[in-house]
């Protein structure tokens, strides 16, 4: 979208303030491109009439949110009263956000490339591949002076009480379907949760026809972030771990968090959950910072770029995405899901050669002031074809 002149971002409310940074930093780099921006805040709410009124006199000629907003009305969205073309940048799994098909002037994107192809599977067009970004001025920020080893910022995922919700829901052949699959994705860089639950499950048994393909997804999803983290975690015996972040908010069997996951794990230190900002400054004062993704193979997770650009090595979840997009020891270091006892090895080493890490980190962070900066997805947002109203 080449003559695009002004923009409207418009940010809701999360868990830790992300898409409300991400908002922020967007804006700046729009701006260094000499275009208009107008934020708006719209909280959990529908947007008021007020506001409406506000974005129709600046008069943007797209408007942008991260992940989507609340409808005006149960078939009407923002960008349908204003009739013009509204960005939808998904950062979590597109099945979530399907109602956004709905409306001719929606245009999405994806931070994974099978939600591509999910959406456009839907007789869908406006839709790309866009992957997560980050400030160019973070790049180099870490500090000299690290007092943490080993961090992982997020949230805990309560997959045992998860696993008691679906049970009491469904047979126990659905049961089987949701492990089988999950198995599946922790044991697979390549199959995603979709891919797995379709070899899993059989739709067009009578007694299962009840059931959505989006329930069970979710399900999946949920099981194997929870399982993953908390075993990667629960892997690494040597080095001091420290965990800020508190039990998850959006799953609907949530009753413990990482104290009831992590009991009897003498060298992990649990910290209340810190805003974006804040665990952007833990980060600069890392060595090794943890990133657990079985959700994305496909996509990318902003915690890679902020660690490489806060002077952490990350060591994340091996993907189709992270080996072809970086270097596999090289500008980054993975671990393969169930195989999680071979990440206490690996931090030790890098715990010990110091160079070796710095040595990664900065071919890391390089890679991402090459490709992964808001200036550049602006750029590329400029080169698209796919604002069409």
């Amino acid at each position: 979208m080449q003559n695009l002149k002004r923009i409207c971002l418009i940010s809701n409310y999360n868990l830790y303030e992300s898409k409300r940074h991400f908002s922020t930093k967007f804006g700046e780099a729009f701006k260094r491109k000499g275009i208009e921006v107008l934020h708006i805040d719209a909280q959990e709410a529908p947007l008021n009439a007020e506001v409406l009124l506000s974005i129709s006199r600046f008069n943007p000629n797209l408007t942008c949110s991260f992940n989507t907003l609340q409808p005006i009305s149960p078939d009407t969205f923002l960008w349908d009263y204003l009739e013009i073309p509204h960005l939808s940048i998904l950062v979590d799994p597109a099945i979530y956000s399907l109602n956004l098909l709905k409306s001719p002037y929606s245009v999405i994107s994806c931070v994974d490339a099978e939600d591509v192809e999910l959406i456009k599977s839907q007789k869908f067009e406006n839709c790309f591949f866009f992957p997560h970004a980050i400030e160019s001025e973070l790049i180099g920020s870490g500090k000299d002076q690290k007092i943490y080893d080993v961090v992982f910022i997020g949230s805990c995922y309560d997959y045992e009480s998860l696993r008691n919700h679906w049970k009491s829901l469904y047979s126990a052949e659905i049961d089987q379907v949701i492990i089988n699959a999950s198995e599946m994705v922790l044991s697979d860089k390549s199959i995603s949760i979709a891919q797995a639950l379709c070899k899993a499950w059989n739709p067009k048994d009578p007694s299962t026809q009840e059931i959505s393909f989006s329930e069970l997804f979710y399900f999946i999803d949920r099981y194997t972030r929870g399982i993953d983290r908390v075993q990667l975690i629960k892997s690494i015996k040597d080095a001091r771990v420290h965990i800020f972040g508190d039990a998850s908010e959006d799953d609907l069997a949530t009753y413990m968090g990482w104290k009831h996951y992590l009991q009897g794990c003498n060298n992990i230190t649990l910290h209340p959950a810190v805003s974006y900002g804040e665990s952007l400054e833990i980060l600069k004062q890392s060595k090794i910072a943890l990133n657990s993704m079985p959700f994305f193979k496909r996509g990318s997770h902003e915690r890679v770029f902020n660690a490489l650009a806060c002077g952490a090595m990350p060591l994340t979840t091996e993907t189709v995405y992270w080996t072809e997009a970086f270097t596999p020891g090289q500008d980054l270091v993975y671990y393969q899901s169930r195989k999680w006892n071979e990440a206490n090895d690996l931090i030790n080493y890098y715990l010990a050669n110091e160079s070796v890490r710095k040595n990664i980190v900065g071919k890391g962070a390089l890679r991402v002031s090459e490709k992964h900066t808001w200036d550049q997805r602006v750029e590329l947002l400029q080169t698209t074809n796919l604002f069409l109203g």
